[in-house]
């Protein structure tokens, strides 16, 4: 539907002269998971890496301990003398600090070969020397062993989100080993995992994929086994936990918390399905069969995406704020989850999409009151401090902002203003039919900025040049 008229909608184009400060953050980094079922779309099995994960926690002594074999084949057009792994529980907690190793490899095998690990990126990724060099189309498999720290969130559960080696992605003639203290941190490529978490018994799990099977071992401990894939990472959460859930078709949408929290967690799981619905019909089909939030408690509203996954942080209520904060998350399924991005190069493509998404969801859910209520409140007061910022374009590298605050005030707020401003232009049916195209061509991939402008200039028959060079790059 178009944008309602009821309501006077901003003109972006306007000069905005009162700055407001933003209301809500985004989640801190690290924290972790939940389930849901793929679909294998766009790529053949054998063309992605596979992942067998087996870990073990130890809640008293806070250590995870793990192995992880990867079958994977050379893709890229290059002879390789090394293969890159990350190990992002690693990346400094704050920028200039010295590494933080809470993982540490212990062992690693190529081809059953022993092979001494190499230090990269400031502790956040291992090097693996090969005794020959890795020809394109040729297949490797890596075995590891590794142990790392964890800790608790503050009501107990156990978020652990990419607490594994994790493959690099290789671009540009090199292994990507970006460190940033951004929020957001992993870029990876989609992948089929195969997972085992021991836990001490009465721990329950929610997780990337679905839980197979729950075996009970006769000595204090339980094992899920979970399949997942495609991917772009794998995350769980465990702990004592108390879940509500419903259905959107043949979709379960389920919400957790720990069992103590008391939040509203009927609430959080209908804002969810409402999002899903509404995202659905806009975008495409949701790709899995599961939708899992588990909530957190925090000092402010905000959220974390993850596939079939959304942490949920919030300040005890679950308002407005968390109910924007849910629908965010939720679209970040389609733009990040199965259409991915460089989230380092090219951020806004998912984060400035997500935030609009939330603006749609209201407009079709809460109606026009509601949606204008909430532009103004995660939108404007943003926009204007991008404003304020210097007016910087969206589109840059993520260390090209001078700080997260002007990042962010740039791509939520004026990256939402950006997308209104091109939906005003193209008409609801060209916009729609644009983002529909970008998300069925570019599943489980990683797109770019051109593939989004090529979707709606197809779409809508117009040059888009312009307007992307006045928001987007400023060229």
């Amino acid at each position: 539907s178009p944008w309602p008229t009821a309501v006077p909608w901003p003109n972006p184009t306007l000069t905005v002269t009162t700055v407001l400060a933003p209301t809500s953050t985004p989640a801190p980094a690290l924290p972790p998971s939940l389930t849901a079922t793929p679909t294998v779309l766009s790529l053949a099995e054998h063309d992605r890496p596979r992942y067998t994960l087996r870990f073990w926690l130890d809640p008293a002594r806070q250590i995870l301990t793990g192995t992880v074999s990867i079958d994977l084949i050379n893709h890229t057009e290059s002879t390789l003398p090394d293969i890159a792994l990350r190990l992002y529980p690693n990346i400094p907690d704050e920028p200039g600090a010295p590494a933080n190793p809470r993982m540490v490899v212990t062992r690693a095998t190529v081809n059953d070969l022993p092979v001494t690990p190499v230090d990269a990126a400031q502790g956040s990724a291992i090097l693996l020397p090969l005794a020959a060099l890795w020809q394109p189309d040729e297949p490797l498999q890596l075995e590891l062993a590794f142990e790392a720290t964890v800790t608790p969130w503050s009501d107990g559960s156990w978020p652990l989100v990419s607490y594994y080696p994790l493959l690099a992605v290789y671009q540009d003639g090199d292994w990507r080993l970006d460190v940033t203290t951004f929020p957001d941190r992993v870029f990876s490529e989609s992948a089929f995992y195969d997972v085992a978490m021991t836990l001490p018994d009465g721990l329950d799990l929610i997780s990337s994929g679905r839980i197979q099977s729950t075996l009970v071992n006769g000595d204090g401990t339980t094992t899920y086994t979970m399949v997942a894939g495609p991917v772009r990472q794998f995350a769980l959460v465990t702990g004592q936990l108390a879940c509500t859930e419903t259905t959107v078709g043949a979709i379960q949408v389920r919400a957790c918390q720990a069992t103590q929290n008391g939040l509203d967690i009927a609430l959080v799981v209908q804002i969810a399905a409402d999002a899903l619905t509404v995202f659905e019909q806009r975008f495409g089909p949701y790709p899995y069969d599961e939708l899992d939030l588990q909530l957190l408690p925090y000092i402010f509203d905000g959220g974390d995406e993850f596939p079939g996954l959304i942490l949920v942080y919030t300040d005890d209520l679950v308002d407005m704020g968390t109910r924007s904060a849910i629908a965010h998350e939720v679209a970040h399924q389609w733009w990040f989850a199965v259409v991915g991005n460089d989230i380092i190069r090219e951020a806004w493509l998912d984060e400035s999409l997500a935030q609009y998404s939330a603006i749609i969801y209201a407009e079709d859910v809460l109606g026009p009151e509601i949606a204008w209520a909430d532009w103004q409140r995660e939108v404007l007061s943003r926009y204007n401090g991008a404003l304020a910022d210097g007016d910087l374009p969206i589109g840059l590298p993520i260390d090209a902002y001078p700080n997260f605050s002007v990042y962010y005030r740039t791509v939520y707020g004026k990256g939402a203003v950006f997308l209104q401003t091109l939906r005003q232009q193209l008409g609801d049916a060209a916009f729609f039919q644009g983002l529909q195209t970008y998300y069925q061509q570019r599943q489980h991939a990683v797109a770019t900025g051109a593939d989004l402008q090529q979707a709606w200039e197809t779409a809508s028959g117009q040059d888009l040049d312009s307007l992307f060079a006045t928001w987007v790059t400023s060229e």
